[in-house]
Parts: structure tokens; sequence; C-alpha cells
């Protein structure tokens, strides 16, 4: 999958920084290479690969793209739920992880969002029209 997917925390409807000491925790284990005048991780699992933008405070939220395998997108789901945030793929609604967390989304995005459980397969570019509003 080549399309951008953003991954922000948000509190309030504003964004907001996460716990980056958690974040980098689960990342790092799957950094293959990093490129710190970039910002940039190619991450690496035993089915695919993706490119994270952003390897310097994943707090701030960060972008991935690139991504192959279904390891990555349970990665991405355990950042989700630690990270109490939000996955912004492009073309669809938002994604989190509990109603707590779609509560805190700006206005503009709580209304299409989608809850997954943890866990829960995230979408690939196959099959992100499964994660729009029904």
């Amino acid at each position: 999958m080549s399309f951008d997917v953003f991954v922000q925390r948000f509190v309030d409807g504003q964004p907001a920084q996460a716990d980056s000491a958690a974040l980098h925790a689960l990342v790092a284990p799957h950094v293959l290479r990093t490129e710190p005048e970039f910002n940039f991780a190619e991450l690496g699992f035993e089915d695919g690969t993706a490119d994270l933008y952003g390897i310097g405070d994943l707090a701030t939220g960060f972008m991935v793209n690139h991504v192959s395998g279904e390891l990555a997108w349970d990665l991405f789901a355990q950042v989700l739920e630690v990270g109490s945030m939000t996955l912004l793929p492009m073309g669809v609604p938002a994604i989190v992880c509990s109603e707590a967390v779609r509560a805190h989304l700006p206005d503009d995005f709580i209304a299409g969002a989608v809850i997954v459980s943890s866990g829960a397969p995230l979408p690939r570019r196959e099959r992100v029209t499964e994660f729009r509003p029904r």
C-alpha cells in the first residue's frame, strides 16, 4: 500500500502529545534502518515492511506509507491503544480503538469515526472501503 496514513493523538479536539517512551518501545523492535536527516525509519516485519516518517518524536504524531503485510497493521493497532491515538487514512473516516478516544476527536471527525477493537485488522488498500460508515 502506498497511500499515506497519519497517526495523531487528540485531546478536546486539538492535537496532543502521546507517551513518547511507550510508543518508541513498541516501534523500536521493528526499526530496520533510519535516516535521521529525513526523520524516517523503515520498519520490518516477518511479512513485510512500512515506511514511517516522524520517528524522531512519535509523540507528536507521524505518517506511514508503503505498508505491506498484516503484521505492520497489528503494530499500528497497538499504537492506537497504547497512545490513545487516531489513525487517519486518506479518504476514509478516522479509526480509533475506543469511545473514549473518539470523544476527543475534532468535531469534523467524530460522526464518521470507526471504533475497532484492540488487535482488530486495520485497513489495507484492498479493503479500506470496509472502514467506511454504513
